[in-house]
């Protein structure tokens, strides 16, 4: 689906709490509420876009991201079941509606710097953190995703796919999602994944040694 590109337009809203969307990432969602159910009719009937916002307790972020409805199951009664893809990021300018649904006027946010040479050799460090970060996950939980993942080569898809997955507070994402320069949200992504890397290290290193402590350093030999 082609997106505008007028400068400001009208757009059903979702406000959610506990997710950050960022442009790529897929989202499951359970359509029940009423105010919804209207929503989502109308979005699939007119193949229209809806805002995904973060919410915590009363207050509504300013920034989200447009969401394309990929695939819906009809549960009767007007539920559904969807699966939603990220694909723009928005600023609200105001909301202008709540009956029946929300809806907001909106512009579109993009980054105000492009992607250069030097941030592209940052964002190598990046790609280079999250493979072991997830291979490190790998060894913390038995599981295998660093072999089910695969990282892409562009840079602002392998960003969002980055902070979206990052185990930060949402208000830490929220401050990503907002980040209009390529260069800041480099800077703060491989930060964070300093982070993750050193306490899934520690973490490892805690399971590696539990059966010392609780052996009293015997290892049943």
């Amino acid at each position: 689906m082609a997106l505008s590109k007028k400068s400001s337009f009208k757009c059903p809203v979702f406000l959610l709490p506990g997710i950050v969307l960022f442009p790529g990432m897929d989202l499951p969602l359970h359509i029940f509420e009423d105010k919804y159910k209207d929503m989502v009719t109308n979005c699939i009937k007119d193949k229209k876009l809806f805002g995904v916002v973060y919410t915590k307790g009363n207050l509504c972020a300013d920034v989200g991201t447009l969401a394309e409805i990929i695939s819906y199951e009809e549960l009767g009664g007007g539920k559904y079941n969807l699966l939603a893809e990220g694909k723009r990021r928005f600023k609200i300018l105001d909301m202008v509606s709540e009956d029946p649904y929300y809806e907001a006027l909106v512009e579109y946010y993009d980054d105000k710097d492009k992607v250069t040479i030097k941030i592209k050799e940052s964002i190598k460090e990046i790609k280079t953190l999250s493979k072991k970060a997830l291979k490190l996950f790998d060894e913390v939980s038995k599981q295998k995703m660093s072999s089910n993942i695969k990282l892409p080569d562009d840079p602002n898809e392998l960003l969002f796919l980055v902070a979206a997955n990052l185990s930060c507070s949402f208000d830490t994402k929220q401050t990503l999602l907002e980040t209009i320069s390529v260069k800041d949200r480099v800077k703060k992504i491989t930060k964070l994944l300093h982070e993750e890397v050193e306490k899934l290290e520690v973490t490892l290193e805690n399971k590696k040694t539990k059966p010392v402590v609780e052996t009293n350093g015997h290892l049943g030999l």
